[in-house]
């Protein structure tokens, strides 16, 4: 149940994973960009299986710059070219995948339209980089008016509550009454809790809740549940959990 004497009146999500799935596309962007330079990896095989999930937790993380994780890629490959246009080319590959690879996930779109026709203020704050988020959402999501959080333009990632301060900012309410959905229980909802938002945790990839993070405040299965959420929707259901 939510705190009745702070009511939720704003909705900030995450992306990945909450709203849209990518399945895989910056990995395979990095398979593509081998074979180019003639040296084809495959992601199922060590060490590939090994290096390229690192680099992109290093990247997302906010530990490497899109150039660092790409230079790092090209130097295990054995290459010597510029690392600059590396990066470019790894890009071009990302933006070209978008279409066949980014979905909306399960009642994204719906959900948001009946916050949109409740009137309840609604942003994306996720960790990633500037022009593939806007991409992916625009793929997933359709046209989304409401404010796009990106960490690598904000300068700031998830979890650090300055990210989330940002996300205040632009829901213009207090972060107490602003609710934060997302799928990874230290990044979103952790963080979000300890920005001093309430965390939501979209518990559907059947992963198990870390047991050295805070518990979520509230629980959801389904993207349908969240509109429960808010004051005057409908009522909360049984799986939102304090």
């Amino acid at each position: 149940m939510t705190d009745r004497a702070h009511p939720i009146v704003a909705i900030g999500f995450d992306f990945d994973h909450t709203l849209g799935l990518d399945h895989g596309l910056e990995a395979t962007a990095f398979a593509e960009l081998a074979a180019d330079l003639g040296k084809p990896i495959s992601l199922a095989d060590a060490p590939w299986s090994s290096i390229v999930p690192a680099l992109l937790a290093r990247f997302r993380g906010g530990e490497l710059s899109v150039e660092d994780a790409v230079a790092l890629f090209t130097r295990e490959l054995g290459d010597d070219g510029d690392p600059v246009d590396r990066a470019q080319q790894w890009r071009e590959h990302c933006y070209a995948l978008v279409p066949k690879h980014v979905t909306p996930v399960d009642g994204a779109r719906a959900v948001l339209d009946a916050l949109r026709a409740a009137g309840v203020p609604i942003a994306i704050l996720t960790n990633g980089w500037s022009p593939l988020q806007e991409k992916k959402i625009a793929q997933a999501l359709g046209d989304f008016p409401e404010p796009i959080l990106i960490s690598e333009v904000l300068g700031v990632s998830k979890p650090d509550a300055a990210a989330f301060a940002k996300l205040v900012d632009a829901l213009r309410v207090p972060s107490h009454a602003i609710a934060y959905v997302g799928d990874n229980p230290k990044t979103d909802v952790a963080g979000a809790q300890g920005a001093g938002l309430t965390g939501v945790w979209f518990d559907w990839e059947g992963i198990s809740y870390p047991t050295d993070t805070p518990p979520a405040q509230i629980v959801i299965h389904a993207l349908a549940d969240v509109s429960a959420l808010v004051p005057g929707r409908a009522a909360e259901t049984e799986n939102l959990v304090s």
